[in-house]
This record gives C-alpha cells, sequence and structure tokens, in this order.
C-alpha cells in the first residue's frame, strides 16, 4: 500500500517528468489511497494532458532542427479597454521659451559703485517652440507676459497669428490664449517690446579714475576697473572695454600698464578683450600717458569708455513671460526658459 500511494503522489507532482504517468484520473487516484483492498496501481490513461497537446501540437509545427516551439502570445495582448486607457492620458508638451535683448545703456559719472544707475534702452523679443506627444493638434496654453517692475507698462506687441485675447480674468485684465496648429514646425514669436528705464544694477558695472603722476605734472595714470554683477545667473560672456583717447594727450607716449591691451593709434583707441568674466569677478586695466601742455594743470583728459558684453543666462529688463495649462485642457507642461543679451554700455568721459 506504501509503494503504491508513493507511487501515485509521484504520478501526481511529476507527471511531467520521463516515465511518469503523463495524465492520470484524480477520482481512480484518491480511491486507491482510500480502498485497502485495491493494492494496484491506477492505469496509465491514454489521453495526454492538454498541456502535453499544446507543446506536441507546437513542437510539430517546428519543421528547422533547433528551432524553439513557437508560444501563444495571446494572454500578453493589451486589452482594447487598457489601450483606452492609455490614450486618455492628457498630452505632453514641451516647450522650449527663448527671451532675448538687445539692449543700450549709459551709466552715470559717479564714484560709488552701490550707488550708479545707468539709463538704458532695452529692445526684447519671445520666441517658442512646442513638442507634443499629441499627433493630432496641440493644447491651448495661457500666455502672460509682465513687467513686474512696470506693472503698469502693458505696452507689448503681442503675436496676433497665435495669440487670443479674451477678456476673463479676474483681476480685469484678459487672458491670452496661446494656440499653436500642430502643422506650425519651429520657432514663433509670441511677444515683442521696447523699454526706456533707469537701472540701478546693471550686470557689468564700470568705474575709471585719472590722475596726473605726482613725479610728472604733465603726465596722467588711468584706472579701469570692470566687475560683473553679483546678482547676475551666468557669467559675461565676449567682453570688450574699448577706451577712447583724446586730443589732448600725445598718442605716441602711451604705454599699456596692466592687461593686455592694445593701441589703434590711427584710431586712437585702445581694446582690451576678455572671453568670460564670471559672476562677482573684478578685472583691472590701466595706462599712463602725457599731457598737452595747453591744458590747464587743474584739469585731467576726459576718457570715454565703451563696453561691449553678452550673456546666455540673464536678461537685462525684468520681463517675466510665463506659459500655464488653461483650464479644461490637461496637459503635462514641461518649460524650458533660456535668456540672454547681448550689451553695449557707456561710461561718459
Amino acid at each position: 500500500m506504501a509503494k503504491n500511494s508513493e507511487d501515485i503522489f509521484d504520478s501526481i507532482m511529476f507527471r511531467d517528468t520521463p516515465g511518469a504517468p503523463m495524465s492520470y484520473d484524480e477520482d481512480d487516484a484518491f480511491s486507491v489511497l482510500l480502498s485497502p483492498e485495491n493494492k494496484t496501481t491506477p492505469t496509465r490513461q491514454k489521453s495526454k494532458s492538454p498541456l502535453i497537446k499544446r507543446i506536441n501540437s507546437q513542437r510539430s509545427h517546428s519543421t528547422k532542427k533547433g528551432t524553439l516551439p513557437q508560444i501563444d502570445e495571446s494572454g500578453f495582448i493589451t486589452s482594447r479597454s487598457d489601450s483606452s486607457a492609455l490614450s486618455a492620458l492628457p498630452p505632453k508638451v514641451v516647450v522650449s521659451l527663448v527671451i532675448h535683448e538687445e539692449a543700450t545703456s549709459q551709466q552715470e559719472k559717479k564714484n560709488d559703485l552701490d550707488d550708479i544707475v545707468s539709463h538704458v534702452k532695452i529692445e526684447g523679443t519671445a520666441h517658442a517652440q512646442l513638442v507634443s506627444s499629441n499627433a493630432g493638434e496641440n493644447p491651448p496654453f495661457q500666455l502672460k507676459v509682465f513687467d513686474p517692475d512696470y506693472p503698469a507698462d502693458d505696452k507689448f506687441v503681442l503675436n496676433k497669428n497665435f495669440i487670443i485675447e479674451e477678456e476673463q480674468a479676474l483681476d480685469g485684465s484678459g487672458i491670452k490664449r496661446l494656440v499653436v496648429p500642430k502643422k506650425v514646425i519651429g520657432q514663433i514669436q509670441l511677444a515683442s517690446w521696447e523699454r526706456t528705464v533707469v537701472k540701478r544694477f546693471m550686470p557689468v558695472l564700470l568705474q575709471s579714475k585719472v590722475i596726473r603722476t605726482a613725479k610728472n605734472s604733465n603726465r596722467c595714470m588711468v584706472a579701469i576697473q570692470l566687475r560683473s554683477n553679483l546678482n547676475n545667473k551666468g557669467s559675461l560672456k565676449a567682453l570688450t572695454a574699448t577706451v577712447a583717447v583724446p586730443p589732448t594727450v600725445i598718442g605716441t607716449s602711451l604705454e599699456i600698464k596692466q592687461g593686455e591691451g592694445t593701441f589703434d593709434d590711427l584710431k586712437r583707441i585702445i581694446t582690451w578683450t576678455l572671453k568670460e568674466l564670471p559672476v562677482g569677478k573684478s578685472l583691472m586695466f590701466g595706462f599712463e600717458v602725457d599731457i598737452l601742455a595747453a591744458l590747464p594743470p587743474e584739469d585731467v583728459p576726459k576718457f570715454p569708455i565703451l563696453i561691449r558684453c553678452r550673456s546666455t543666462d540673464d536678461t537685462i529688463s525684468s520681463v517675466e513671460v510665463n506659459l500655464e495649462k488653461m483650464q479644461g485642457h490637461p496637459a503635462t507642461l514641461v518649460v524650458n526658459t533660456y535668456a540672454s543679451f547681448r550689451l553695449l554700455h557707456r561710461l561718459p568721459s
């Protein structure tokens, strides 16, 4: 009885191993265990289990040597309801927002860097490029263009081809709806603006000092300090400092004492160039030159200074351009903002 019971257990647990029964009758197997008169093991059934039939059927379709039997993947197919659920997810929209400004400024002549102000003229533009996971259409977005430093100044030129103004905002201002058709590829201009403002802290700070030398009162020394504002988000790049040499000095006597500058005697200008000036860093330039005797001893020559630089991290103005999701139009919105400017900055003589 023990032997028969073990055989039956083995036939149940290891029926797929070679030599084991390929199928069994469950009622007969347990009747053997329960009936002491029945001392024979259950007879092998001629019919094969569904699993073996399926494997043998798949093997019969494999004609090439070494080819694995094909697996029925019907159980892994996503149902239509699952596909519908995926397609119902909000589209993901990635927006590249590019804000660029061209600026010219004139700094007031003051000795205290913390008290320096500049008169600035700014021309700015905002461009955007949309990439959406929805192949059919781009969802609309709410656009805000404003200047927190001058909230009453809303003289922004909007691109009417893509921007629709609606009088529905709670604060009384019109909601600006941005709608970009799917067929539009590449960057589009959203807005442009012009500003004439007075700024206390420019991205670049400039100081100069001119004195007659103690040993020779007919010779003067000029020192120029250039500093990148601590509030800048990034370094100043492609920086050029140009000093105009007035006719009240003798050009042939000019000597550059500090900084690797060059003097053009024909144009009467000194030029220093710098690839990059990190945030908060300062740079000193200096030269000496003889003064014409016609200039009164109590006077010193005047040397106007012109600075050119650019940035790929900042803007000059405080104008902000924001994109937000529109109510009733669900979407996953990712906005990558890129700011830049080019500046022509003057320090009068």
